[in-house]
Order: structure tokens, then sequence, then C-alpha cells
């Protein structure tokens, strides 16, 4: 029953956007005339398999099915985040915390968060694994005062953006710059090649549906390792949208 229940929900919820919210358990067990026991373990189900998320005294979000559909002209909500893109597709991943603190902004990362040299950010600096393979090494920026309680957050099992959920806080849309360019020592150390061995390096502005921005990314990994599919369009609504995913998925 509760099986059924979690196909009803999921087919339900499919073309619903990244964060949708579920109805309470009660108002569950109403639409879908089943006992709270059923609810639960359906409940249960979708999280364990992380089509949901559960948020203390925020409630319970839909992240959005597996399904993903090749040659989409655009990033959708879904697409935002590393550990999404990489679900989405069947995937795992993990991390590895290298660096982890507040820090003065540097003229770069001051100048794309809109903050002024010196101001203070929360700085993240981890290794990306997919399936257990280092993918990449990506730096993050994100205004201290935006979210003064993330140093105290362990980001190895984590999601950044899940965690900014808990604040209220929902990445809307991107701008991504996207080059290719050799590695150096250290990013040759952590990524497993040899320095001059191409990588692909992608810088990321991310904000929310007010247009604030959230966070600033400095992504590396191997330029074998990535696809990038680009729409160009005379519509100025379209024109420019990408998205970027490791090559080899789906």
């Amino acid at each position: 029953m509760y099986d059924e229940l979690k196909k009803r929900i999921l087919a339900d919820y499919s073309d619903k956007p990244y964060f949708t919210p579920l109805p309470s358990e009660r108002d569950l067990c109403s639409k879908y005339n089943v006992s709270r026991p059923t609810v639960r373990k359906a409940l249960l189900l979708l999280e364990e398999e992380k089509f949901i998320v559960k948020i203390p005294t925020k409630g319970t979000f839909f992240l959005g099915n597996k399904e993903f559909v090749d040659g989409q002209s655009e990033t959708s909500k879904n697409e935002l985040a590393f550990y999404n893109r990489v679900v989405l597709r069947g995937n795992y991943t993990s991390s590895k915390v290298l660096f982890q603190n507040i820090e003065p902004a540097s003229l770069e990362v001051a100048a794309k968060l809109e903050l002024k040299k010196g101001d203070y950010v929360f700085r993240l600096e981890r290794l990306r694994y997919i399936n257990g393979k280092v993918y990449s090494l990506a730096n993050a920026y994100l205004p201290y005062m935006l979210c003064s309680g993330l140093l105290e957050k362990d980001f190895t099992n984590r999601s950044l953006y899940r965690t900014l959920a808990e604040y209220g806080i929902y990445p809307s849309y991107a701008h991504k710059v996207i080059e290719i360019s050799k590695a150096e020592e250290y990013e040759a150390l952590h990524l497993g090649i040899q320095v001059g061995d191409p990588i692909t390096i992608t810088y990321t502005v991310t904000f929310d549906e007010n247009d604030r921005i959230l966070e600033y990314v400095i992504s590396k990994s191997l330029a074998y390792k990535t696809r990038i599919e680009l729409t160009v369009s005379t519509d100025r609504e379209r024109s420019g949208k990408l998205h970027s995913f490791p090559a080899g998925e789906p």
C-alpha cells in the first residue's frame, strides 16, 4: 500500500518545481484516502531515495524526480546545485572539505558578490566526488551576513543549498562563465592529474528570485569530464542559456 502511495506522489509531483512543499501528513491521508502509517512509510521511502527532504519546523519538500531529458535548452532550478545535477541522473555524490572558514573578501570575490573588499565571506573549498571518483575542486563564497551559521555545519555529506533552505534561502537562477585552462600544481595535486593538463573552470554567480546574490563559486574539473550544451537565440529570454554536467551522464 505504501509503495503504491509513493508512486502516486511521484506521479503527482513529477512536473513540480524544485523544493515544492508537500501537504501535511494529515492532508496526505485525506487526499489519498490512506492511513497515517501508510503515509509515513511512503514518505520515509521517498526521503531515503532523495525525492523529498524534511526540514524541522519548515515542512517536507519535493526535490524533483530522477528522470532527466537530455538536450534541454536551459538550466532548470533542479540543475543549479551540484548535488541535484548528479542525483537527478541516478548517481551519488560526496565531498571532502579542504577549507571552511570566515575570511575577508578579495577584490575579485567582493566584486562578484557586490560587497566591499575586506567584507567578511564564508568560504567553503571542497573536492567533489561522483560515484566515489574525484570530479571537481570547488570554492564557494557566500556573504557572511547572509547565513552566519554555516561555519558550524559539516559539509562532507551535506548539500549547501539544502542548508540554505533551512534558513529560508532558495536559489532561483545562476550566471555561468566557462573556460578551458591548464592545471597548476594545486589543481593537479587534488584532481590527480599532471601540471598543464586541460581543466574546465566554471565561474558561477547564483541569485534568488529577488535578484539578490547568494553565492559565487569557482569550480575546476578535468576538461574531458565536462559536456556543455548551449542554446543561442534571437529571443532575449532564451539567448545564451546553457547547462553543463559531467560527460558520460545521460
